[in-house]
Formats: structure tokens, C-alpha cells, sequence
């Protein structure tokens, strides 16, 4: 197994760079011999500021996710089927920022964002839909509708996202399970909406930036199967007090997760699911951006083409100029050439947790990964062997 990892902190920018090097350290290890059909399922619980506290529920949460997907590959289960499975357990956990556990809109409702990419090219996405529990087998089917067996009639295209009332209907009509839209809206949710309202009308009063310390964002899975084929989720509730309505990155197309399998055009196998700042990696189209670097032939290492990307087409990118808010970014990827693979993750966040099982790994193993520095915008970017 190899680890490799990069940390780059923010110090006073000057004409050369923004964002220059401060540390690197290289840890190698040394893999294990032979090889044999392999299969690696990949989770994050998304870009913010995790609780320490909770460390032991978030372990146990990553372990029954990643023991989803492993159950379905064991079996000799596709990618998509054990993304779909493992995406589905942390949608109904409560503990993070997706289906049950979602944040609250202004309005004190819930609002899902999901997307789901096969390594074939097919997408589907939903946004701002409520009263779906598990908005991730939406976007799964929508993707699905994208096999050319499932053409619609007089020539209409299928579509890749669908939003709101409508989204609701359509997976009714799928037999997918919803409810009421009050039964999303937790306790604990509840909560934090009342004690972040308080803040917003203090800050408003005094004309203050607000700023909620806390995880904010998507969770997403990637996994890699027995036939060498990869699918990509990500799932959120989105940001706190919201506007209801609002459509973040997890279901937009090169925003939220990238997958694409080995084939003519690559000869490299690549999955990615995204977190931070939807507005900020939906204009930069963060997943897709991963996508490229990750399977760009002259980036052989991993790290470095991830803290390269985070660094050039997000932290410093001209798109995202105008930002006063902290660029938050985070991602998880594994690349795959048929005997070989890597899975990184990356953030500027203040902590990120990922949890990673498969072939390679005795059992699931859960990193709670966290910044050296508090500055806002250094970022840690580490990989492993798969």
C-alpha cells in the first residue's frame, strides 16, 4: 500500500503564487504481491468541521455503508448496484447531511440534491425534491433511462436531471419509496435551524458575514468492481438556510461525481465524488476537473495532480474571483488500469472523513482526516495503494 501526502497552506500571497508549498511528506509502502480480480468501494461524509465526539458514530456509519457494497460486489454485483447500496445507507442514517439527516431550507423544510454517474457516460441527477428519502435511487434510475433499450417514443430525449415536485411524481411513478415531507425533518435539524436563524438576524443587524462552522455538505461513494467497471454518487441536503428551491452541485452534470470506465479513449479507469460549496464547484464543474487530472497521462502521481487542481482550477480560479465566502472544496477518487490503482482524497475544509474497504483491506478502514493549519484555504491531499 502506498501513502502519499501533500499539505499546502495559505500564507501572504505574492507575485509568483497565491498558494505556495509549505510541506510535503512521502510515506512508502510496500504493496502486496500477486494480484488478483479486485473490487474497492470508497466513502466520504463530506467537507466541513467534524465533531471529534462523534468520531465512534461516524466510524460505525462508514463501516455499514462500505459493508453494503462490498455484500453486492462479493456477489459479483456491479458497481452502480453497490454505490447505489452503500449511498443509501448513509441517506438513512440521520447523522450526516443527506435524506434523513438533511439540512433545513429557510422555510424549515427539506430539499435533496443527488447525482449517480456509471463508468459508461450515463448521468442522472435531482434536485430540490422533497418527501424522498433515498433521493440517490432517483438519480440511479434517471441514469438508467440513458441505456438506448429505454427509448422514449416520437423521438424525445430522456432527461439526466429532474427537480422538485416533479422529481417526486416521476419516482412515485418508479415505484421508488417517498412520504410525507415533514417526515424528513428531524429533531436535531431543528435545532440547528433555530440556533442559526438566531445567528443570521444577529449578524444581519450587524451587517456580518455569517459563517456556520459545521459540515455542510454532500456525501459521496465510488467503487470499483470485479469487471474492472466504476460508478460514482453523492448525495446532500445542502447548505444551511437555504433558499428553498436552491439546486447545489451534487446533481449537476461534471459537478457532483465523474465516472468512466477503461475503454478506447482511456486507458485509465476513473470515479470521483465531490464535496464543499456547491455554487463554487458547480461553476468549476469540480468533479469533471478531478476527471481529467486524474486520467491526464502526464500526471502520474495522484497527489499531485489533485493539489494541482484544487490549487489551479478552484482555490485560484478566476471563475470564483468574486467569492467572499471561504472556498471549501473536498473530493475522493480512485483511478484503475486493470492492475493497478489508486484512491485519493483531498480538502481545504477543516476535516474531511473518508472510509475505504475491498480486496486490498483486512476490514473497512475509516480515516478522520484533518488540516495542520486552520487557515482557510490550505489544503491536505493524501492517496493509497487499492
Amino acid at each position: 500500500m502506498t501513502s502519499t501526502k501533500t499539505e499546502t497552506g495559505n500564507e501572504k500571497p505574492n507575485e509568483v503564487t497565491k498558494t505556495p508549498i509549505t510541506s510535503q511528506r512521502h510515506i512508502i509502502i510496500t504493496p502486496p504481491v500477486g494480484k488478483r480480480k479486485t473490487h474497492f468501494i470508497g466513502i466520504h461524509l463530506g467537507a466541513g468541521s467534524h465533531s471529534l465526539k462523534m468520531h465512534d458514530s461516524y466510524k460505525t456509519l462508514c463501516k455499514s455503508a462500505c459493508e453494503a457494497g462490498l455484500r453486492i460486489l462479493k456477489k459479483g454485483g456491479s458497481a452502480e448496484e453497490a454505490a447505489s447500496a452503500a449511498t443509501t445507507v448513509l441517506e438513512n442514517s440521520g447523522l450526516v447531511n443527506a435524506g434523513k439527516g438533511s439540512n433545513l431550507t429557510l422555510d424549515k423544510t427539506v430539499e435533496c440534491d443527488a447525482g449517480f454517474m456509471s463508468g459508461n457516460g450515463h448521468f442522472g441527477g435531482v434536485g430540490a425534491v422533497g418527501g424522498v428519502p433515498n433521493p440517490i435511487l432517483v438519480a440511479y434510475r434517471i441514469s438508467e433511462l440513458q441505456n438506448c433499450s429505454n427509448e422514449l417514443s416520437c423521438g424525445r430525449v430522456p432527461p439526466t436531471l429532474l427537480v422538485g415536485i416533479g422529481a417526486k411524481n416521476w419516482a412515485e411513478s418508479q415505484l421508488i419509496p417517498t412520504c410525507e415531507e415533514s417526515n424528513l425533518v428531524s429533531t436535531k435539524a431543528l435545532k440547528r435551524h433555530g440556533k442559526y436563524m438566531k445567528k443570521l438576524k444577529s449578524a444581519e443587524k450587524q451587517d456580518q458575514l455569517l459563517l456556520c462552522n459545521t459540515v455542510s455538505d454532500t456525501v459521496g461513494v465510488i467503487v470499483l468492481d470485479h469487471s474492472n467497471k466504476v460508478a460514482a454518487t453523492v448525495s446532500s441536503g445542502g447548505n444551511w438556510l437555504k433558499f428553498p428551491g436552491r439546486v447545489g452541485h451534487s446533481p449537476q452534470f461534471g459537478a457532483g461525481c465523474w465516472a468512466m470506465n477503461r475503454g478506447p479513449l482511456s486507458e485509465t479507469s476513473i470515479a470521483v465524488s465531490t464535496t464543499g460549496v456547491g455554487e463554487m464547484l458547480s461553476k468549476v464543474q469540480w468533479a469533471a476537473e478531478c476527471g481529467r487530472s486524474l486520467q491526464n497521462e502526464k500526471n502520474t502521481n495522484p497527489v499531485e495532480a489533485i493539489s494541482c487542481a484544487m490549487k489551479e482550477k478552484f482555490l485560484e480560479s478566476d471563475l470564483l474571483c468574486h467569492h467572499k465566502e471561504p472556498k471549501i472544496v473536498g473530493m475522493i477518487g480512485l483511478t484503475w488500469d486493470g492492475h493497478r490503482g489508486e484512491f485519493v482524497w483531498g480538502h481545504s475544509s477543516q476535516s474531511l472523513i473518508v472510509a475505504v474497504a475491498g480486496t486490498a483491506f483486512k476490514k473497512v478502514k475509516m480515516i478522520f482526516s484533518t488540516l495542520s493549519s486552520p487557515k482557510s484555504e490550505s489544503i491536505k491531499v493524501e492517496a493509497m495503494l487499492i
